[in-house]
């Protein structure tokens, strides 16, 4: 009997890696399946029609450029999201009245472009971004201070894919600038076996400092409080966050938060520090993609759940909000996301978050 359990286990022990083993090939073929999407060509005039730019004009034609307008652009290759879209941003000091943005590939420019009117763009560099005024998990760099961007949308027919532009700035006087060409990649949904699961944040390490689940974080700072200086001491403290990422490219993200905030109105009238104790969570769903040569993690939200102090919100975004957007290191059984904000005239902030999947 001893020697017919040893080799019934054996067999069993042996299928079981076995299967694991062509699980695991299967579930990396269908990882570069996903990514290889993005390597196909978009037909220009088809992506030309589902772009959505708010405020510009479609016209028919070409473009022919005479000179005599500077402006910069730090990339020439960017990544967009499907519905969500992308941005573009230059930097120009030259007195531009608007922008042409005219779909480019290997046979030539499409039939159409986009003259976006300079009201329609945005100084996406509005100040510095720091930790107290930041959600967290959340948020963009600020950018640098003299940035412009335009927001670009995508219609849902617009799949995974590439596809290239050229931008072109204008003046008043008939002026064109030289065009500078970008190609963008649409990320597929999904793309890493390795983050489908779900994942309990455990701590977060910034600057050196460490923060964990159900600890508080604290910063303090002066303030004049009926002509005497006051230290006022405001706290969080993340209760629970947990992202449950599924192999369809969907995801959703839940969170629990503890704050002390000083309450500025009652604190004058008082002439003592007076705190508010608030309570807020979240349940936001989208989807997720993960570009495997940059290893980043970008989260885009569809709809989202707010409740503050009992007081309950909701949200759907219907071209998706740019969520989450960090480098993602997956090793065993935990995940690292890593987030960069740029912050006007400081050094960048670099945000490490720590998961621990169930």
């Amino acid at each position: 009997m001893k020697k017919i359990n040893i080799m019934l286990v054996c067999f069993l022990a042996l299928n079981f890696f076995s299967c694991s083993s062509d699980d695991d090939s299967s579930v990396k073929n269908n990882d570069a399946e996903i990514n290889a999407q993005e390597d196909e060509p978009l037909e220009i005039n088809s992506v030309s029609s589902a772009l959505i730019i708010e405020g510009a004009t479609k016209k028919t034609g070409t473009l022919t450029p005479t000179g005599g307008l500077e402006f910069s652009m730090d990339y020439s290759k960017q990544s967009a999201f499907q519905k969500n879209g992308f941005e573009i941003e230059f930097n120009s000091a030259a007195d531009y009245t608007g922008v042409y943005i005219q779909l480019k590939d290997e046979n030539g420019m499409a039939d159409s472009y986009f003259d976006v009117p300079r009201s329609e763009i945005y100084v996406s560099g509005k100040g510095e971004q720091t930790k107290k005024n930041r959600g967290f998990l959340k948020g963009k760099s600020a950018g640098k201070e003299n940035d412009a961007a335009i927001e670009v949308n995508l219609d849902e027919s617009v799949t995974a894919g590439t596809f290239c532009y050229v931008i072109c700035l204008y003046d008043a006087q008939g002026n064109i600038s030289e065009p500078t060409e970008v190609c963008v990649t649409v990320e597929a949904w999904g793309g890493n076996s390795d983050l489908v699961g779900t994942w309990n944040f455990t701590k977060e390490i910034s600057d050196g400092d460490e923060v964990k689940v159900n600890e508080q974080d604290c910063f303090t700072f002066d303030y004049t409080l009926c002509n005497e200086e006051v230290i006022v001491e405001e706290c969080s403290t993340v209760n629970f966050l947990k992202i449950k990422f599924n192999n369809d490219g969907t995801f959703t993200y839940n969170n629990s938060f503890s704050d002390k905030n000083i309450n500025w109105i009652d604190s004058d009238e008082a002439c003592e520090v007076i705190y508010n104790n608030d309570e807020s969570s979240s349940d936001t769903s989208g989807k997720w993609a993960y570009n495997e040569e940059k290893n980043q993690l970008t989260l885009v939200a569809f709809s989202e759940t707010e409740t503050y102090n009992g007081e309950e919100e909701s949200y759907v975004y219907e071209n998706g909000s740019l969520d989450i957007e960090g480098e993602a290191t997956v090793s065993g059984s935990t995940l690292i996301i890593k987030e960069l904000f740029e912050n006007v005239g400081l050094e960048e902030d670099i945000y490490e978050y720590y998961f621990k999947k169930e």
